[in-house]
């Protein structure tokens, strides 16, 4: 019988730490010959100290070193660490996406001489084709596969298959960066093509709720890609250093907002400009955070009628200097952003979404691609 206490089961998803293909900016796939760095070593126990006071019902890891290494670091850090050795187990189903023509390669190699199928991955990754050579014992046998949404099938399997076994507890998954991304999607409604869509950095953490009792897996997200235990104020860039952020300052509609530490949070961040809706709440946090800037950054304030529109011809006209990184700050009711987010995101519902009024979301347009990325969700 299920306690009816326990009406959600709460997913933790960890990537595993920077890695040796990480540091040569190499592609890592289903290859097992990446091992943690040093570096990777010491967030994989930051992570671990993060998630201290966490009883994990199970903990789920692929079996691939990179990220049996960071479960280790993460149980060795945890209050519980002794119990928690015997409910590590390893998942097939949480392997990285499976890039057998590209696994080894230094990036920039498969850029200049993969340009096509480099630009088909970012651009159209469910379209994105691969070969497979395989030996039946006789004979090598040539196969060509879609691997995101092979990828996505194994997510789905994944979460068949544990989800039932742990209906309102706390699970722990430590996977890789494409894994965790096509787990989220397919508990949230991401489809493939938005597979490049969410920001995993190294040991990023994640939080999905998983409502009992559905029919098939359906979650909310908590969490994307916390890194503030880590020391890093925001997640830091990984699709190039150039074009534009906007941190999106999520408030209540009806109560005054509580941003708590979010202007000291961002002191140390430079702000290009802030936009504001027209709402009292919203004008008042925003002028709040512009006094603690160094710098006053450019202040707009738009009507709560035309507030997407101004937000996304700002995005356009930012976006094309291509040499500089514009970080700029929105300031909305929580409603506004929601909405936002779950258009770039592609969920089924703004609902997937449990944004938090007073904390940021993160959201990254890259010059070197057309789609947005969402950094991070729920920091602060």
């Amino acid at each position: 019988m299920i306690n009816n206490n326990f009406n959600q089961t709460r997913v933790i998803l960890v990537r595993h730490g920077r890695s040796s293909y990480n540091e040569q900016q190499r592609y890592q796939g289903c290859s097992d010959e990446s091992v943690l760095i040093e570096k990777g070593k010491q967030q994989a126990l930051k992570t671990g100290i993060a998630l201290s006071k966490i009883d994990f019902d199970a903990i789920y890891t692929s079996p691939l070193k990179r990220t049996r290494e960071t479960a280790r670091g993460i149980i060795k850090a945890n209050n519980y660490h002794t119990k928690l050795v015997s409910k590590l187990k390893l998942n097939s189903n949480l392997k990285e996406v499976d890039l057998p023509g590209w696994q080894g390669l230094y990036y920039k190699y498969v850029r200049e001489e993969f340009a096509e199928e480099y630009r088909i991955w970012e651009e159209a990754p469910h379209e994105f084709i691969t070969e497979k050579i395989e030996s039946n014992g006789q004979t090598l046998i040539k196969t060509k596969t879609k691997p995101v949404l092979e990828l996505y099938e194994k997510a789905r399997a994944f979460w068949q298959e544990i989800l039932p076994l742990h209906q309102g507890k706390t699970v722990l998954i430590v996977s890789h960066g494409g894994t965790i991304r096509a787990l989220i999607g397919t508990a949230t409604g991401i489809q493939p093509q938005n597979y490049h869509s969410i920001q995993q950095s190294n040991s990023g953490v994640n939080v999905l709720n998983f409502e009992s009792n559905s029919p098939e897996p359906f979650a909310k997200i908590e969490v994307i890609n916390q890194t503030q235990h880590l020391g890093e104020i925001l997640p830091k860039l990984k699709n190039g250093k150039y074009g534009l952020r906007l941190l999106l300052l999520a408030i209540p509609s009806n109560l005054k907002a509580d941003i708590g530490k979010i202007p000291q949070l961002l002191n140390n961040v430079e702000l290009d400009f802030c936009i504001s809706n027209g709402s009292v709440n919203a004008q008042s946090v925003t002028e709040s955070i512009i006094k603690s800037q160094l710098n006053a950054p450019v202040n707009l304030q738009v009507s709560r009628d035309n507030f997407l529109e101004i937000w996304h011809q700002t995005i356009s006209n930012n976006s094309r200097n291509n040499n500089t990184l514009s970080t700029g700050l929105v300031v909305a009711e929580d409603k506004i952003i929601s909405h936002s987010l779950g258009k770039i995101l592609g969920v089924k519902s703004p609902d997937n979404l449990q944004l938090e009024p007073g904390k940021i979301s993160v959201i990254f347009y890259p010059i070197s691609q057309n789609k947005p990325v969402l950094q991070a969700m729920n920091i602060g």
